[in-house]
């Protein structure tokens, strides 16, 4: 996920013109902002519906399927997971995705916010060698732009199935030392049938919850002749999942206990921004082994777990669609250096953290307008690789709908956590 405060550059609809605006966007898009006025705001479009409006708009997307589930992905857009359902075309469309971004052909994706439910990121954003800066810009929203590879560059499908599909795309680009980088990047998204799930999470599934799951396989290559490394700069992997706010969907992240001395703070503030900041806000509660975040498209925050405290997953609860997500991500053995996230502060410039979430907002009091969406990221380390030399990211994303009691045992079984604890507060 890119810096908290970028996104405030993307979002940003003055009051005088928000209305006429609106208006516009309505006519020219139909359901492009199908939020704006909407009476019921956890109601959820169907795949069909998706698939209607993708197909409305000519967005390049294409199906994968097996008996449990369906996703819908995009190689045009870099090979992102754009939503996913536990079921058929009728299934309900767990993802978020910009629909007006990518309906507008006049949007600039470098500047704008594409989402999607699992898409491919390359960092550092924070830090003197962010790839998000040229050289000798000033850090600002203004002068912030998504490196090509992950915004504007479609990615060559190079194999597909019915239940994946594999991309590749190489791209070059200075970070703002100066610093030039030559990559090559591959991905593929592989959807994961019920046996598959209980297989990975330990745990037998309840029959009678619906379940979409799905993993995407990350890898990058230093097709430089020079090594990345602490000097010359170095690069990471991430994946950032975006999904559906409401007023009831909280996220919660186990984290490993210990002395701050030793393991740094619990939770990290990822908004430095006194007017959108996180803190003393009431939306994060740090329990003896969890931190639970409220997610409600309603107030622009963010936290951050480093490596050092990451236990390698996060769970959200929608408890207005009975929809519990996990998302998972394959953590290095060791000690290892991450890089920075946020440009606003990188002070330490190895410490960066290895799970995010974020929460839109509107961008200001006067505006009563956001897109409704959360969003998770995990990261993989920094990765100082020799010319040639290549390094992967796994993230897993489940979906789970059905009664109470079978997510609640679930949930526990898993984590710990109860579902009267991931319940709205």
């Amino acid at each position: 996920m890119a810096d908290i405060c970028s996104y405030l550059g993307r979002m940003k609809i003055f009051p005088a013109v928000f209305a006429a605006l609106s208006a516009a966007l309505m006519c020219s898009c139909g359901a492009v902002r199908e939020n704006a006025f909407a009476t019921d705001e956890s109601k959820l479009w169907s795949i069909g519906q998706e698939l209607s409006f993708l197909s409305k708009y000519s967005i390049d997307a294409r199906i994968l399927r097996n008996d449990d589930a369906i996703v819908l992905y995009s190689p045009h857009y870099q090979g992102r997971v754009l939503t996913s359902g536990c079921g058929d075309e009728k299934a309900s469309s767990l993802g978020w995705y910009n629909r007006e971004v990518m309906a507008l052909k006049n949007k600039n994706p470098r500047t704008e916010y594409l989402g999607g439910e699992d898409s491919f990121v390359v960092g550092p954003e924070g830090g003197d060698a962010s790839i998000y800066f040229d050289q000798g810009a000033i850090f600002s929203e203004e002068n912030r732009k998504m490196p090509e590879i992950m915004s504007t560059l479609p990615w060559k499908l190079v194999g597909a199935s019915k239940t994946r599909a594999r991309f590749e795309a190489v791209s070059e680009f200075t970070n703002a030392k100066g610093a030039s980088f030559s990559v090559k990047a591959e991905r593929e998204i592989s959807l994961l049938s019920r046996d598959d799930v209980s297989k990975i999470l330990g745990v037998e599934i309840p029959a009678n919850l619906k379940v979409a799951a799905f993993q995407s396989m990350n890898k990058i290559t230093n097709t430089s002749e020079a090594d990345w490394s602490e000097k010359h700069g170095m690069l990471n992997i991430g994946v950032v999942g975006a999904f559906n706010a409401n007023k009831t969907v909280n996220t919660f992240i186990p984290y490993r206990p210990g002395d701050a001395s030793a393991l740094g703070d619990i939770v990290r503030d990822n908004v430095f921004d006194s007017s959108f900041g996180t803190s003393n806000t009431g939306r994060v509660f740090v329990s003896d082994d969890y931190v639970r975040f409220k997610c409600d498209g309603r107030h622009i925050s963010g936290v951050g777990i480093s490596a050092r405290r990451s236990e390698g997953i996060v769970l959200s609860y929608d408890d207005k669609n009975s929809l519990l997500t996990i998302v998972l991500y394959i953590r290095p053995s060791g000690a290892r250096a991450y890089l920075p996230m946020s440009w606003r502060d990188a002070s330490n410039s190895l410490d960066g953290d290895a799970i995010s979430v974020f929460n839109n907002g509107p961008v200001s009091k006067n505006i009563y307008f956001s897109n409704l969406f959360y969003s998770i990221q995990t990261n993989s380390p920094a990765l100082s690789l020799a010319a040639g030399r290549s390094q992967f990211h796994l993230q897993r994303t489940f979906h789970f709908i059905g009664s109470e009691y079978d997510l609640d045992l679930l949930s526990y079984k898993l984590t710990g956590i109860s579902l009267k604890q991931m319940r709205n507060k």
